[in-house]
């Protein structure tokens, strides 16, 4: 089908999706009270209606009383094929007291052949008809592609790969059926589609002996059938509609998927496998719909990030892609048609997507760190579009793998190049390289002996909080492997991702416009010479070298590559000491303030996370008994320069020291931007634990002051937003005294000046100065200066995004343009609402979290207010700011959310506690710390969830739990049916080790 976006879609799906349309009494010419088409828009009087979601499938029903018929319309993935399609089974009921005959035809009004692409049907539809066909008809199974590559090139293309239409009938009496592709037998003269004019003056007999025209007409996808049914007797349409590499799959496939018993085995695969997959979230509480939302969160955080399985020693992740839809129409995704399919991903959202992996599956390790990391740059920003994960198998290693097929010369090649499993496996079997072994065994092997890479592209920019979602990922590796923290910080090493594109200085980014103010453009610059230098390397392209880029591939310890980004994130704390700078043309989290880059804006939030950085590295540096870090000279330059401005900051107390000490900063940070631009020189110097603490407690000082004064201008909840509004300049000139001017013919100036200003309130800002609050009282006068805020929405109980923006300039963003309500605008957001949640439950408010979960969290929305299943998450919640007050309430843009992993960390907080793995006496142990309403124990006082997604864990309470509960009784079932109880709730050491490797898979823990 045509990708339409949802609001167009809604529009048209009544006429070109699927549709069932009817002769009751199976006569030509049928009056109109004789043709039903069931589910249809324009059905008065409205019939009875309900619909059904799976996990793995929706169901339709309709229920027409009249003509004594119910319809069931069912749709699922079809899995464990070599080829992707979906499956839709129609099936017609006799629910009256009399036979009835019926004429039926059902399926797709359009179907649009492969090798269309979406700037053609939308602009020059009608022209692509002329390459459009149906082939292969004469086997039942319809095949749509176009007749041959489109483009206006020289080079023209055979086209093998194709859609195609299988459909099968399954009852008491299956009939056979007749396949129509030509929509002129259905629709006739009726080009509109809008009923079926052709089909209801012809029987199915005629139809069936008219010819088809398959050529330069978008064609259709219909099964029709003839049919007495008897009272209570039905009829199922089985449809599979897909996509294969070669129409010699899909006639090979055709009488097996005939078979009604293998769709059957399908559909229960389909539901096993979802099923299977939502196991490490299985939760079985005193609430179904608690217990289904936890499935369905780590389903739909799947989905957006990815599922991690092992192959060959490798972490790979299955399934994920960017969360584009009809309604997120915005975000184009890529997902191959191949065998262990990912797809591609915004470094925020799938970072944040994989926060849990390690707490749901230990076998992930530090994977997620050091990928991640990984793709820092060294200029502090990250390449925003991941592509995943690529592989190479080294010539000196291939050998084992290529006696594992009939042609091994036709291998070789393949394994040079980076490949993912599922396009090696893929190529391997269409250009028939012969494999000896199972199709999964050889990927093993191959894996087993290759090289990986994570790989993204620059994309569309800068964003200023990408960074500090690696904290997150550290502390759930952490909270799994605190025994391995120095290992990983000090031993474990990662590159530095390289782009070509620059990040401008100030002198050729601060423009004037045509008002007469000074505005911050252009900010970042396509680099020709990185790019000719990294498209000239055979390998690594993406990742930064030493010797300027010519040498080898630069490597850090993962603590190096923390404090390099400490480094340079305190370097760029804006002209007032608060906010951190949005100087790269890209705003922070909420990507709706585009325009404050433009405004020299600033942001809170990651002030709040340079904190926590730094709170971190000097922890690190406590623990370690002299342990020496190597440093690159340009770091270390920038870092001496940067200590050096400070103390001349701290030396001086007129009004001028924070303008001069932040241009001084920046300029110290462009000089070593242009240094490293190409690549690092390759030298390093040693960093000594005690000389660098005292460093990084001057650079917490500042942050802690610059947090301290932003806070005393709110007196209450935190802001998040500044911009700054020049207030003097000097315009540059060049040698001859011209005014210097940018590539837009704006002049360039020089800022000697800046007024601050503040955005009316965020919550973002509230959320992170929440988990800096250290104290539950604090933190609970955080918590009410919020809920007394404009944030706070009194008729739906909920916080929202910001408070009302009217008296803010247009120029903030297309923030401003949206309705207060709707999207981000003053809605609920689920994403930073969620966010919200969980800050309020890390920071200990036990009692405010659990009384807003029931207000907040989707599973406890009323269904007919927020108008969708409450199992799924929206992108936001229309709030009662929004002029239409029948849509307070209700959700828009659904599922692939960043709320379902707000939630998994939530569930994990609420089930296992912040830290349940630690190191005690230099042992591993573990302790249970849950945090659980009593509310969500079953009657029998029991509470089941899956701990790291292998070991059943049963809480067990006899009577009502008090805020401060805790674990009495321990008691471990071992594989061997031995039990062993211990008093209290330390689980000491061999079995904490046990227990995170998988060996013991039940525990039970008494709580009072």
């Amino acid at each position: 089908m045509e990708f339409q976006s949802a609001n167009k879609a809604y529009q048209t799906v009544a006429y070109t999706g699927f549709r069932t349309f009817i002769k009751v009494g199976g006569k030509v010419g049928a009056a109109a009270d004789g043709f039903y088409e069931p589910f249809s828009a324009a059905a008065r009087p409205a019939l009875a209606r309900r619909m059904f979601i799976g996990a793995s499938e929706i169901e339709l029903e309709e229920t027409h009383a009249g003509h004594g018929l119910q319809v069931n319309v069912r749709y699922f993935t079809l899995p464990g094929e070599n080829f992707a399609a979906l499956v839709r089974q129609a099936t017609v009921r006799n629910t009256a007291g009399r036979p009835i005959s019926l004429e039926i035809v059902d399926g797709l009004s359009i179907i649009i052949p492969y090798g269309l692409d979406d700037m053609m049907l939308k602009r020059i539809g009608r022209t692509a008809e002329a390459w459009m066909a149906v082939f292969n008809l004469e086997t039942g199974v319809p095949f749509y592609r176009v007749q041959a590559s489109v483009g206006d090139e020289a080079e023209v293309e055979a086209i093998e790969r194709g859609h195609f239409y299988l459909a099968t009938a399954e009852g008491t009496d299956p009939p056979g059926l007749t396949t129509i592709v030509d929509p002129a037998l259905i629709f006739g003269e009726n080009t509109a589609l809008s009923y079926p004019d052709h089909f209801l003056s012809h029987t199915l007999a005629e139809l069936r002996a008219m010819p088809q025209t398959t050529v330069c007409r978008t064609p259709c996808g219909f099964a029709g059938v003839s049919t007495r049914l008897a009272p209570g007797e039905s009829l199922t349409i089985n449809a599979i509609i897909g996509h294969v590499a070669d129409v010699h799959i899909i006639n090979q496939a055709r009488s097996r998927l005939a078979d009604p018993a293998v769709i059957a085995a399908r559909r229960a695969e389909a539901l096993a496998l979802i099923a299977a997959l939502t196991d490490p979230m299985a939760t079985q509480s005193g609430d179904p719909r608690f217990d289904a939302y936890c499935r369905q969160c780590l389903l739909d955080n799947i989905l957006r990030g990815g599922w991690p399985v092992q192959l060959g020693g490798h972490i790979y992740h299955l399934y994920g892609r960017r969360h584009g839809d009809l309604e997120r129409d915005y975000n184009a995704f890529h997902l191959p048609a191949e065998f262990y399919s990912q797809g591609n991903a915004s470094y925020r959202d799938v970072n944040q997507n994989r926060r849990c992996d390690v707490l749901l599956n230990p076998a992930v390790g530090d994977a997620e760190v050091l990928a991640f990391l990984g793709l820092i740059q060294a200029d502090g920003y990250n390449p925003l579009t991941v592509l995943g994960s690529r592989f190479v198998v080294p010539p000196e290693r291939q050998a084992a793998v290529l006696t594992l097929v009939d042609r091994p010369e036709a291998l070789r090649p393949l394994l040079t190049r980076p490949f993912t499993p599922g396009h090696l496996l893929k190529v391997v079997l269409d250009q028939g390289i012969g494999l000896a072994v199972a199709p999964a065994a050889f990927v093993e092997a191959v894996m087993a002996q290759a090289d990986w890479s994570f790989e993204a592209e620059f994309g569309e920019g800068y964003w200023i909080d990408h960074w500090f979602y690696n904290l997150d990922l550290l502390d759930a590796y952490l909270a799994v492997y605190p025994d391995r923290k120095d290992e990983l910080l000090f031993s474990r090493t990662v590159p530095y991702a390289q782009s070509a594109a620059f990040v401008q200085p100030r002198a050729r980014k601060s423009v004037l416009v045509e008002d007469g103010r000074v505005r911050q453009y252009g900010a970042v610059v396509q680099d020709d010479e990185a790019a000719q230098l990294m498209a000239s390397r055979p390998t690594a392209q993406r990742l930064l070298h030493s010797a300027q880029g010519q040498g080898e591939v630069f490597r850090t310890t993962v603590f190096g590559k923390l404090l390099g980004l400490a480094l340079l994130k305190f370097a760029t704390l804006d002209p007032f000491g608060m906010g951190i700078e949005m100087e790269a043309g890209k705003p922070g989290w909420c990507d709706a303030l585009n325009g404050l880059p433009g405004l020299f804006g600033s942001s809170m939030s990651e002030t709040y996370e340079l904190l926590r950085l730094l709170d971190f590295l000097l922890a690190a540096l406590a623990a370690q008994d002299g342990a020496a870090i190597e440093f690159p000279v340009e770091l270390c330059d920038l870092q001496r320069e940067v200590t050096a401005q400070l103390s001349a900051y701290h030396a001086a107390s007129d009004a001028g020291r924070d303008f001069r000490y932040w241009d001084a900063v920046a300029s110290a940070r462009e000089t070593y931007r242009a240094r490293v631009r190409l690549g690092f020189d390759g030298r390093t110097e040693t960093l000594r634990p005690a000389d660098l603490a005292p460093i990084l407690q001057t650079w917490r000082s500042k942050v802690q002051r610059g947090i301290a004064q932003a806070e005393a201008l709110t007196d209450g909840v935190p802001p998040t937003y500044f911009t700054c509004e020049v207030s003097d300049y000097e315009l540059l000139t060049d040698a001859e005294g011209q005014p210097q001017r940018d590539p837009l013919g704006r002049p360039l100036v020089r800022v000697t000046g800046f007024a601050q200003q503040g955005l009316p309130l965020f919550l973002e800002g509230a959320v992170h100065a929440m988990r800096q609050r250290t104290d539950i009282a604090s933190a609970r006068a955080l918590h009410r200066y919020v809920r007394e805020s404009a944030l706070f929405d009194r008729k739906l109980g909920m916080v929202k995004t910001n408070a009302p923006l009217a008296a803010c300039s247009p120029e903030i963003g297309r923030l401003r343009a949206f309705t207060p309500g709707w999207l981000e605008n003053e809605s609920i957001f689920m994403h930073m609402a969620y966010k919200y949640l969980l800050a309020m439950l890390r920071a200990g408010l036990r009692e405010e979290f659990f009384t807003d979960m029931h207000r907040s969290l989707a599973p406890f929305l009323d269904p007919h207010i927020y108008g969708r299943s409450p199992l799924e998450n929206s992108s936001f919640i229309v709030s009662s700011a929004h002029p239409d007050a029948s849509l307070h309430g209700r959700g828009f843009v659904a599922r692939l959310t960043g709320a379902a992993v707000e939630f998994m960390s939530m569930w994990s907080l609420m089930m296992v506690g912040p830290q349940p793995f630690f190191v005690q006496d230099g042992e591993l142990c573990l302790v249970f710390k849950p945090s659980l309403p009593n509310w969500l124990f079953r009657p029998d006082g029991r509470l089941t969830f899956t701990f790291l997604g292998q070991c059943v864990v049963t809480y067990r309470k006899h009577q009502p739990l008090a805020d401060n509960a805790q674990v009495t009784v321990v008691i471990l079932h071992m594989a061997d049916g031995d039990q062993l109880s211990l008093p209290g709730s330390l689980i000491p050491a061999p079995y904490a080790a046990r227990i995170r490797n998988g060996e013991i898979r039940r525990i039970e823990l008494c709580l009072d």
